[in-house]
């Protein structure tokens, strides 16, 4: 235990609980690495429009939700809870420095998996013949912007939760993220299938 100038004591990090956070952010890091994988998985559970065949009805049906998806999706955020690091104390104390860095690196991750899983999914309809019904190439642009929504409001929670590292519970830290990832894929997927590919579908207006 420590005591600073105002006479407020906290824990002191132990030589094991040191080594058990560096190892877990350490896991954490390597699995935001290969995040890639379940990027994929989960992008190739929407179905999409060919802007190049659009009017003619030609889509990727896509995966939909299923045991993989559900895997993956939980696999990424148990991956978003480790780069949190441990609590300084009980669970309801303040997160570590090296937590919070952890947090702001893996919310960049997050972000430039899913900006590099979308440019290659929609490369999937950019050949070398292939050509835009529409000047505006509609709807590539906007069924991008619809694929980064998860990645890229997850990636922003993050680096706001880490920003509070010291205003916010450390159980809060690791939970919102992680629960904003799940919340945003279940919405997306539903809105998708119901409203937006419709939408894709029918001319630009």
């Amino acid at each position: 235990m420590t005591t600073d100038v105002n006479g407020t004591t906290t824990p002191t990090a132990t030589r094991a609980r040191r080594w058990s956070e560096a190892a877990l952010l350490l896991l954490g890091a390597i699995g935001l690495v290969v995040l890639v994988y379940p990027t994929f998985v989960l992008m190739d559970a929407l179905p999409r429009v060919d802007p190049s065949q659009l009017g003619h009805g030609v889509t990727y049906s896509g995966s939909g939700i299923d045991h993989r998806w559900i895997a993956q999706a939980l696999l990424s955020a148990l991956l978003l809870m480790l780069v949190t690091g441990l609590p300084i104390g009980r669970l309801a104390g303040r997160g570590s420095l090296p937590g919070a860095v952890a947090q702001v690196i893996g919310g960049l991750a997050v972000a430039f998996w899913a900006v590099v899983g979308t440019a290659l999914t929609s490369a999937y309809f950019w050949g070398p013949d292939d050509r835009c019904t529409y000047a505006s190439c509609w709807p590539l642009h906007q069924q991008i912007a619809a694929n980064l929504a998860p990645g890229v409001l997850t990636a922003i929670v993050m680096i706001v939760m880490a920003l509070l590292v010291n205003q916010l519970a450390w159980w809060i830290r690791t939970l919102v993220p992680a629960a904003v990832w799940v919340a945003v894929l279940v919405v997306q997927h539903a809105v998708w299938t119901r409203y937006l590919l419709p939408l894709f579908q029918a001319p630009p207006t």
